[in-house]
């Protein structure tokens, strides 16, 4: 695994280690901050993709709608059956953008 934060050998670390760590805290500590940095990323990719879903779900929701409006064409029966389609679809979409977890 590549390292996020570099090792304490080299002077970027060794300027934000303290002056009282001994050389194995200061891997230690780099380790730790690699594994915190690590996991803001997958947090924030989480986020990133639920939000994807999100805005794509609500995009294709809309114009299923907006689709069965027009096909329904006034009569309420077909509007009441493409209504429940477009919210079984919604349904689903709202469960995929649950399942994400941060």
């Amino acid at each position: 695994m590549s390292t996020i934060v570099s090792r304490p050998n080299s002077s970027l670390v060794a300027a934000q280690m303290p002056d009282t760590f001994t050389r194995t805290e200061g891997r230690d500590l780099a380790r730790l901050q690699n594994r915190e940095v690590a996991r803001g990323l997958i947090a924030s990719t989480r986020v990133q993709a639920a939000g994807m879903v999100a805005a794509t779900g609500l995009q294709i929701t809309g114009m299923l709608s907006r689709e069965a409006t027009f096909q329904s064409n006034g009569d309420p029966q077909v509007a009441a059956r493409l209504d429940h389609i477009v919210d079984c679809f919604a349904e689903y979409v709202g469960a995929e953008v649950a399942r994400f977890r941060f």
